[in-house]
């Protein structure tokens, strides 16, 4: 069976070249993402023969309604099938062991961190050339999610694939991104279980964090706090500025968000994280007009007494973080957290301002109006949405 693989794919190679197909650019953290792979031992460990593992990918299919599922690897130069169900490919023989640069998977390491879904690779800029060195013989439908270690590492992609172009729908997408978290988190902990490693204790001076693949971030800022602090004695800011920030704790605590930090006047909250419940989108947006409310409700008492009224702006976001501790501090990093911020300070004071990832997974009764595409800084123009309240 190898030599015949070998053939074939020295043929699919040969096409591909006379194609053109360039591969996808390796990650910037290939190295460091590769020692994951081997850490784990993924490519020499058997785990069809194990039901934990081999049970995920039919209970992807079954959830996707696609014929086909399976868990690839991705080591330096191969894309490696630990585990796979209902395989109906004409080349399902091969699927083994594949050439990075002739796979789908590859694209999901330069994703961002974020699922990948292609509903027609014959037509594809990305896939289509690949299709064509294949003869047409692999699945045109696709989506992957990222496989990521709790370092933030890709080891590959929990993929699900149809003979037919077709699409999903966000809370299939996203059910298979929970199997992708499952996966990860029962091979961390066999891994743990297998060399004795249980300790969570951290020095002050380590940054200790894990991997959360959906999570919402909410940033509220003042407007014009600058005028403010011209206005106000410093006593009469930092006792104001508490006042605002209390009710803030409060309203997370209703919610279920977790407070990250504040920073000069604005206030950084996360929801999703360590719960991973997946409401985490709607509790954000409630929590950030429960905001609004409280500043306006302020806003009179301070009118009332001559003073200048506050105004805020709120940002959210949803999509992958890395959460834990720097040195005793709990904080957040990633690109979803960048995002959040620019929503906020691209936003309308006195409104809740939405990322289009946050508007797919809150309920449709949610009124929004969509904003002309709003340029966000260092990140290009997005669809972004105001909450109706």
């Amino acid at each position: 069976m190898n030599i015949i693989r070998n053939i074939i794919l020295d043929k699919i190679n040969k096409r591909a070249k006379k194609l053109g197909v360039i591969s996808a650019p390796k990650p910037l953290n290939e190295k460091k993402r590769i020692s994951e792979v081997k850490r784990l031992n993924l490519i020499k460990k058997r785990l069809d023969n194990d039901y934990r593992f081999s049970s995920l990918p039919k209970l992807a299919s079954y959830l996707t309604e696609c014929p086909q599922a399976a868990i690839n690897i991705i080591d330096d130069n191969s894309q490696h099938c630990k585990v796979s169900h209902g395989r109906i490919s004409a080349l399902s023989y091969l699927a083994k062991e594949i050439p990075r640069g002739l796979t789908t998977c590859q694209h999901v390491l330069n994703n961002n961190l974020e699922p990948l879904v292609i509903e027609d690779c014959s037509i594809d800029i990305r896939m289509k050339d690949i299709y064509k060195a294949y003869g047409g013989a692999m699945p045109k439908f696709y989506a992957g999610s990222p496989i990521v270690t709790k370092g933030g590492f890709i080891l590959g992609s929990f993929c699900v694939f149809d003979e037919n172009p077709k699409s999903i729908s966000n809370n299939q997408l996203d059910g298979l991104r929970l199997l992708a978290d499952q996966f990860i988190q029962l091979l961390e902990l066999v891994n743990d279980q297998k060399h004795g490693v249980f300790d969570d204790i951290h020095s002050p001076e380590e940054i200790k964090g894990e991997y959360y693949s959906s999570s919402t971030i909410l940033f509220a800022d003042f407007v014009g706090f600058t005028k403010h602090t011209e206005l106000l004695q410093p006593g009469e800011l930092i006792e104001l500025l508490s006042a605002y920030f209390n009710g803030f704790d409060k309203i997370m605590n209703t919610f279920g968000l977790r407070k990250v930090k504040t920073i000069g006047d604005s206030y950084m909250a996360v929801g999703g994280i360590p719960e991973k419940n997946t409401n985490h989108a709607y509790s954000a947006c409630q929590a950030g007009l429960s905001i609004i409310k409280f500043v306006k409700g302020m806003a009179m008492q301070l009118e009332a007494i001559g003073k200048q009224p506050w105004e805020i702006r709120v940002g959210i976001n949803t999509g992958a973080v890395i959460a834990g501790y720097n040195g005793t501090d709990f904080d957040i990093w990633g690109d979803s957290v960048n995002v959040a911020s620019r929503m906020e300070s691209s936003g309308i004071s006195g409104k809740v301002h939405i990322s289009e990832n946050t508007k797919k997974i809150i309920p449709t009764n949610i009124k929004l109006v969509k904003r002309e595409e709003v340029n966000l800084k260092n990140k290009g123009k997005f669809d972004t949405y105001i909450i109706e309240h």
